[in-house]
């Protein structure tokens, strides 16, 4: 189970490894570093997804590949600590094109000068609801229990995200958003 702690942990493992100092953290880990207390269910992945920020794409590409031969599943790291670094791309998670405008800095002593740039809670959740895998559904519907996500907010985004990369469209997000509000209802 993930926590703050860990994450802080694999970001400075991430830094050392590496030698770069600046890393957008994504997926269901990310939450951590927006809220320390975060419902258990939401808590259940083994990873955070990491990609290097403010460099080329080759060299953020090398860096991905990096952190998961050293720090990834199945690696050293994970065998001694039983948590990973899954070194993914900026493309992976499907984000509104503004995401930056309302992301934050994360850092903290136990970073060792390492900083994550963290999206909003919100855009997380966008990025979840287009995965759409039962997995996200899952974390979504525990986002919206307990206020770290907003329907409402979430829909806002929808006019900010690339709608090249949109599988389905925005017809299927809505579908996604009517299910979560139905699971909400008591």
């Amino acid at each position: 189970m993930m926590d703050r702690g860990k994450i802080e942990h694999i970001l400075r493992a991430a830094g050392r490894a590496t030698g770069h100092k600046r890393f957008v953290v994504i997926g269901s880990a990310a939450i951590f570093l927006w809220k320390e207390n975060v419902p258990e269910a939401m808590a259940m992945s083994r990873e955070a997804d990491l990609f290097a920020d403010a460099v080329s794409a080759d060299i953020a590409d090398r860096i991905s590949d990096e952190l998961d031969s050293i720090l990834g599943q199945a690696s050293s790291f994970d065998a001694a600590f039983g948590y990973y670094c899954d070194g993914v791309g900026e493309e992976t998670a499907i984000l509104p094109k503004d995401w930056r405008d309302r992301a934050k800095a994360y850092t903290s002593p136990a970073t060792d000068g390492v900083v994550a740039i963290v999206p909003e809670p919100n855009d997380l959740a966008v990025a979840k609801l287009c995965a759409g895998r039962e997995k996200d559904m899952d974390w979504l519907a525990w986002a919206l229990r307990d206020g770290v996500a907003r329907i409402d907010t979430m829909r806002a985004r929808f006019e900010k995200l690339p709608a090249d990369r949109l599988s389905g469209g925005l017809g299927i997000l809505e579908a996604r958003l009517r299910v979560l509000a139905a699971r909400q209802e008591p």
